[in-house]
């Protein structure tokens, strides 16, 4: 799956945080759907929750996710770095890994980050969602793209902008919601140990909430 190549349906997922058993079946249901491109939007690790992270970077490797640098994952690469030796198994697999994940990624007028879409550590700490549109309203005008999909907050909400005016609103899954040419959107994927991925679809101008389970 390859990111260079404009993909057209594109699956995403969020704030897997550990959870094998939820991220693998958001990757099958999407896969399902026949998608071009896999993101996931970080926080695959879990800085409390750290067993398993070796499984978890293979589970990704495997369906050839493309995944963005969460919060969670930059703490359990530092700590890893901080607290084993060079040689153990799992730093060298998260740290490994941990080196090809950017902070962000852009494909023509799309955004995918974990939540502020800066090459800065502070960018995926701050949320997005503050359940008020204030923070979208200066987003919007900070940023070029027309869609910016994110995680981070967990709530499956997005944010409009039309005619210079925000509005942050909720979906229900199993609807898409289509989206307008002359609109801007700021996606928040669910959280995927939730039960909650996402779909793109750039051909028919959709974006719809999944529920896994």
């Amino acid at each position: 799956m390859d990111p260079d190549s404009s993909p057209v349906r594109i699956g995403l997922i969020a704030d897997g945080h550990g959870d094998y058993d939820a991220t693998e079946q958001s990757l099958r249901v999407l896969r399902e759907r026949g998608v071009d491109l896999l993101v996931h939007l970080g926080d695959f690790c879990d800085s409390v929750r750290n067993n398993g992270l070796t499984d978890m970077i293979r589970l990704l490797r495997k369906n050839g996710v493309f995944a963005i640098r969460g919060n969670n994952d930059h703490l359990v690469e530092r700590m890893l770095r901080d607290s084993r030796p060079e040689g153990d198994p799992l730093r060298d697999a998260i740290i490994g890994f941990m080196g090809g994940v950017p902070m962000r990624m852009v494909i023509d007028d799309l955004c995918f980050a974990h939540s502020l879409p800066y090459d800065a550590i502070r960018s995926f700490y701050e949320p997005i969602d503050i359940g008020t549109p204030k923070r979208a309203r200066w987003l919007f005008r900070d940023i070029p793209y027309r869609l910016l999909f994110c995680g981070h907050s967990h709530m499956p909400v997005f944010f409009r902008w039309k005619d210079g005016e925000v509005t942050r609103e909720g979906l229900e899954p199993g609807e898409p919601l289509f989206l307008q040419p002359d609109e801007r959107y700021i996606m928040i994927v669910g959280a995927a140990y939730e039960g909650e991925c996402a779909l793109l679809d750039r051909d028919a101008g959709t974006y719809e909430r999944i529920r896994i389970f």
